[in-house]
């Protein structure tokens, strides 16, 4: 019988690892095992289930205080998103589509913020001028007007949708007009330098006499405060009305208290004039004397 030799391929040939025979082996067995191939139908059903899941969710747009979201939801109504989301509706907002409807792929939810707003508006009209009168024989020219200013009161009741107004509805209306009585004292270019408002200014009602440079009852031409004595030019009782008091005398012009007298008592007041013409016309009337402001200079 022939001996293969050492030398023969087949003695050459190694002989297979058994280890990882034997590794094979047991791996297949445990792959093969009911409990494994439990786990993975119960994996393959989660993650089946879980793309299911992700198939059937919507796709929706949601709007609310500002802000757009676009979200895949899984719930079944506007509700549920708003719960969700925490999102609040007051009793005044609105919701579209209402919370109870159902949701449908690519729909848009919208949250409106409703505010209601009370308020009242004045408006005032462009003055309306009835009289202009330019006085410039009285120390400096100046211009007294009359006229009257209507004013609207309204009560306003706005709705307002995220801020922006979308209905007003006028409560009630009131219109009053306020009389324009003013003086304005001009420059020697006839431009304003100062106004008063003759409406807001003290008023006397004084007895009115007229004195004149000359008048045997006039002792000097000059004033108690040194002025020469001029028309313009009026004399009061201090108790009364301020020495260097700018005033305002009706019929007679602009004035400036500057002189005193010893028959000048109470509510009195005596003005300078041209002569004794003049002063028979303002002699012993009862006028409005308006007093402007207390200045060292008229």
């Amino acid at each position: 019988m022939h001996e293969p030799s050492s030398d023969s391929p087949d003695l050459q040939r190694p002989f297979p690892d058994r280890r990882k025979s034997d590794a094979l082996r047991q791996w297949f067995n445990i792959r093969r095992h009911p409990w494994v191939v439990s786990s993975e139908i119960a994996f393959l059903i989660l993650l089946l289930g879980g793309g299911i899941r992700r198939w059937n969710a919507s796709v929706i747009v949601l709007q609310a205080d500002g802000k757009a979201k676009t979200m895949r939801v899984h719930v079944k109504t506007v509700g549920q998103v708003l719960a969700k989301e925490k999102i609040k509706v007051g009793p005044e907002d609105l919701c579209l589509p209402p919370a109870s409807s159902p949701i449908e792929p690519h729909m848009t939810i919208k949250v409106v913020r409703v505010t209601q707003l009370s308020q009242t508006r004045v408006e005032k009209s462009a003055p309306k001028m009835t009289e202009h009168i330019r006085f410039s024989a009285n120390l400096r020219p100046v211009l007294v007007e009359k006229g009257v200013i209507r004013e609207t009161t309204e009560k306003v009741h706005t709705t307002l949708h995220d801020g922006e107004a979308v209905d007003e509805r006028i409560i009630s209306t009131k219109t009053v007009k306020h009389p324009i009585y003013r003086l304005t004292l001009l420059n020697n270019k006839g431009f304003p330098e100062k106004s008063y408002d003759l409406t807001k200014c003290r008023v006397f009602h004084l007895r009115s006499t007229g004195y004149f440079v000359g008048e045997k009852t006039v002792p000097s031409d000059t004033t108690y405060l040194g002025f020469k004595l001029r028309r313009g030019l009026v004399a009061v009782d201090p108790k009364v009305i301020p020495l260097g008091s700018r005033l305002y005398v009706k019929g007679y012009g602009y004035a400036y208290a500057a002189d005193t007298g010893s028959a000048i008592k109470g509510l009195r007041i005596d003005l300078a004039v041209k002569d004794k013409y003049e002063e028979a016309k303002f002699n012993r009337y009862n006028v409005p004397v308006y007093v402007l402001e207390k200045a060292k200079g008229w």
